[in-house]
């Protein structure tokens, strides 16, 4: 891909742990398609951090089937391949080594108190007090991942939010400590940071919409799935009472507008309205937003081997962006001059011992 480096640098990304669903459509998808024309942007498929909770072998062996399905379902959503950089996470060793520097940074309490990884703990059924070094550590391997990109732009729902806060802060001590490297890297906070989930899975209709839940809408869902999920909507005293209000009317703000919502709501009230005549309204609404990606999903995956050639030719570009800021971090510590000077020495050591009467 070409791209103007006067533009800004935009990263973001999915761990690989299955097909995309409503949540990242309005959360993330829609602003990853609506800044991908102004920004330079990286789209990272995070198979790494998914080892953070599901580190077993019959789960890794999923990974080809899941890494393809996030980038099917980001180009069915519009994203363009031309215009932007989807890679590998473990393609690019770089990170790796970018990540155990920050990892030198960070004080463990200040990352005991990232709220969201006790979350994904409990998601994962995880005991307590057996939260692993991966997963402890994964904000600082999310820094490494915004760093090497020297993205200035992360959209991320809220949840996330402090985990830029950690990018920021490894960039401003590495800064201080080293001199200017990094810059400092902004959160893009969606509006629609979560959707509540659908009445199936774990979580059900009381947690957001997730994938390791199973209580989600899936861009891939046929339309008959789609509406059988839609249906579970509910509308009691205990929905409306929430802070974010019936799950019912979210979706609603979301799909169809905030006016259309509200004169739902007033008209379910009075009862001029039925729950299933809102269901039926949102249900038309999700579908006028699914069918073209459903099209274009299907366009793209017909084309057989497109998909990694894209995720191929995008690793390599990272990989490049990825090295250059490795060395420019290992300079500015003195580990490049460190390891130049000891083959320096070396070299001129072997160069001498090759010419013993070179000064007589």
């Amino acid at each position: 891909m070409t791209a103007s480096a006067a533009r800004p640098r935009l990263l973001t990304g999915d761990r690989p742990t299955g097909p995309l669903h409503l949540g990242h459509l309005v959360g993330s998808l829609d602003t990853r398609v609506a800044l991908q024309d102004v920004h330079e942007c990286f789209i990272i498929v995070a198979d790494l951090h998914t080892l953070t909770t599901r580190p077993k072998k019959p789960e890794l062996a999923q990974l080809p089937r899941f890494v393809r399905d996030v980038v099917l379902d980001q180009l069915a959503v519009g994203l363009d391949p031309a215009k932007v950089t989807f890679y590998l996470q473990s393609g690019v060793p770089a990170v790796y080594d970018l990540a155990i520097l920050f990892q030198m940074l960070v004080p463990k309490a200040r990352l005991e108190q990232v709220k969201s990884l006790h979350s994904m703990a409990r998601a994962a059924a995880l005991p307590e007090g057996a939260m692993t070094m991966g997963l402890l550590g994964y904000p600082v391997l999310q820094a490494a991942d915004i760093l090497m990109a020297r993205a200035t732009v992360v959209p991320v729902g809220l949840d996330n939010e402090e985990h830029i806060t950690i990018a920021r802060e490894c960039a401003t001590v590495f800064n201080e400590l080293y001199g200017e490297v990094f810059p400092l890297t902004e959160a893009t906070i969606s509006r629609w940071p979560a959707l509540p989930g659908v009445a199936e899975g774990i979580g059900g209709s009381g947690a957001k919409m997730s994938k390791s839940l199973g209580n989600a809408v899936y861009l891939s869902d046929d339309v008959e799935t789609v509406a059988r999920k839609l249906r579970t909507l509910t509308y009691d005293d205990a929905d409306r009472r929430a802070p974010s209000g019936a799950a019912l009317l979210v979706f609603a703000r979301a799909f169809l507008g905030d006016q259309e919502a509200a004169q739902m709501g007033s008209e379910l009230v009075s009862g001029a309205l039925s729950v299933g005549a809102a269901h039926d309204a949102i249900i038309a609404a999700v579908e006028r937003r699914l069918a073209p990606i459903r099209e274009r999903r299907r366009e793209f995956a017909d084309q057989g081997g497109l998909l990694e050639e894209i995720i191929v030719d995008g690793t390599i570009r990272a990989r490049e962006v990825a090295n250059r800021t490795l060395q420019n971090a290992r300079e500015a510590m003195g580990l490049e001059g460190l390891w130049a000077g000891l083959v320096a020495a070396t070299e001129a050591r072997a160069k001498a011992r090759k010419h013993p009467y070179a000064n007589l």
